[in-house]
């Protein structure tokens, strides 16, 4: 398991970090910090994002698939739960509202 500490990089952007403020469905009233990104995606003729969320694995479990992951004012429901290699955090697949 990975052991490093990981604050440093799910610092909020207010306090000079990386990482944007999110309100998981029925989690932490204090909010979770998650690297968002929405990239562009283009295949095949078709055209759009995919938005994704990494997170601290202590903040997410299993049984968030489906629930609602608010991201700068956008809510976005979480489709998948992907654990890194590290198991300190996991990569949420997000979709659009």
């Amino acid at each position: 398991m990975f052991t490093e500490d990981l604050d440093a990089f799910f610092t909020l952007k207010s306090a000079g970090g990386l990482a944007d403020p999110a309100t998981l469905q029925g989690g932490a009233t204090d909010g979770v910090p998650v690297l968002f990104d929405a990239a562009y995606m283009g295949q095949a003729g078709l055209a759009g994002t995919n938005p994704v969320a990494l997170v601290q694995a202590a903040h997410v479990a299993a049984g968030d698939i489906g629930k609602t992951l608010t991201i700068n004012g956008t809510a976005y429901t979480i489709r998948n739960r992907e654990p890194q290699d590290d198991g300190a955090t996991v990569l949420l697949q997000l979709d659009a509202p």
